[in-house]
């Protein structure tokens, strides 16, 4: 089994946009009025959440190995604190089997978000402390924010997983992010774009990834697992 720890994009949050203005005839303006945090994506309809759930990159790197995963948060968002929690919660997961305890997760994947969410930890005291809550776990990380990814990087490079792309490596989802809407590259059609603002044109007012984003992340992800063997 493999546990997915992060924040929105591992949560796969905008993904039920493209599902509402592509298959259900919503307006780009009917999801402007909806984005957090105006209403809870938790509250939009089933249809658009089995698409959310069969799309986002925990769901593709977890179809690829043909295993099991786990989220360990419930509902969208998230700090580096409340990975941490997670982590430190692991013994919800725990299989209980006559008098031992069996542990069913492999590998995690924690996707660390914008550290300056919790203002009483510096990032790094951040980054420290989620690994501490690892202990002996396989895991690899990914990064929303470069001052992370390169911390990370540096830290724990057998662990860090780069962001590949059109045959160029990112180091985090802000780089990735920012390069395929940016006006000024005529080179990023709008089929390549990969985020939800990206793809609508700069009409929907959400920069999570849309489905070829997820897909770009989880192939990412399988190639940072496969290459080192971690699963």
């Amino acid at each position: 089994m493999i546990l997915f720890v992060g924040c929105s994009f591992t949560w796969g949050a905008g993904l039920q946009f493209e599902h509402l203005i592509d298959n259900e005839e919503w307006t780009i303006e009917q999801c402007n009025k909806l984005i957090p945090p105006k209403s809870f994506m938790e509250h939009l309809n089933y249809k658009s959440d089995v698409f959310r759930k069969e799309n986002h990159f925990p769901n593709l790197v977890a179809k690829h190995f043909d295993c099991h995963y786990s989220l360990g948060k419930v509902g969208n968002g998230g700090d580096n604190m409340n990975i941490k929690f997670c982590l430190d919660n692991l013994n919800q997961l725990v299989v209980h089997e006559t008098k031992k305890q069996i542990n069913p997760i492999e590998l995690v994947v924690v996707q660390f978000t914008e550290w300056t969410r919790v203002r009483t930890d510096t990032m790094e005291t951040q980054v420290d402390k989620i690994i501490e809550s690892l202990g002996t776990t396989k895991w690899i990380g990914l990064s929303w924010r470069d001052d992370v990814a390169q911390y990370l990087k540096k830290i724990k490079p057998y662990n860090f997983c780069p962001i590949e792309y059109k045959r160029v490596q990112y180091d985090n989802f802000e780089e990735l992010i920012d390069s395929p809407q940016d006006c000024n590259n005529e080179s990023w059609s709008t089929d390549e774009k990969l985020t939800l603002y990206g793809k609508y044109e700069a009409k929907l007012n959400d920069d999570h990834f849309c489905k070829k984003g997820h897909e770009v992340i989880a192939k990412s992800i399988i190639k940072k697992i496969e290459e080192n063997n971690i699963f």
